[in-house]
């Protein structure tokens, strides 16, 4: 009975977000395994993310490394100035998310000083050449 139960809970899981590589950014943030950490860490920034979220012409989904999946997704055009990247680990089911306000991180998940994947890092700094404080692990 435990077995069947256990194939049944594997028939209902998600499928890994990497296979969402090619889809715009909003839908790793819909997720299952990403929404409900999206929504802790964004606290009192929600709007701000939703907005970019919502974006016209959101980027599409890239994979590194058979575990990471990554994008930039930008209301108003430049990322750079204004923008949200999100990134999620699917090993270590680990959520990395980036908002810039007028050039500045105003919001990053993990904090600012910890270091993200290489894959990561370089797709952040790709986009956004002066974060310096970004470093790969």
């Amino acid at each position: 009975m435990l077995l069947a139960g256990s194939a049944a809970a594997q028939v209902d899981r998600a499928p890994s977000p990497l296979g969402l590589a090619g889809q715009p950014v909003p839908a790793l943030a819909a997720h299952p395994d990403v929404v409900v950490i999206l929504r802790s860490v964004t606290r009192g920034r929600q709007t701000y993310v939703l907005r970019h979220l919502r974006a016209a012409a959101p980027a599409a989904l890239q994979t590194a490394e058979e575990r990471y999946v990554f994008g930039w997704t930008c209301d108003g055009g430049d990322c750079a100035t204004a923008g949200l990247f999100l990134g999620y680990d699917t090993q270590t089911e680990r959520l990395y998310l980036l908002l810039l306000d007028e050039g500045e991180a105003s919001l990053t998940v993990p904090v600012r000083r910890a270091p993200w994947p290489a894959p990561l890092a370089e797709a952040v700094l790709a986009v956004a050449p002066d974060l310096r404080h970004f470093r790969a692990e």
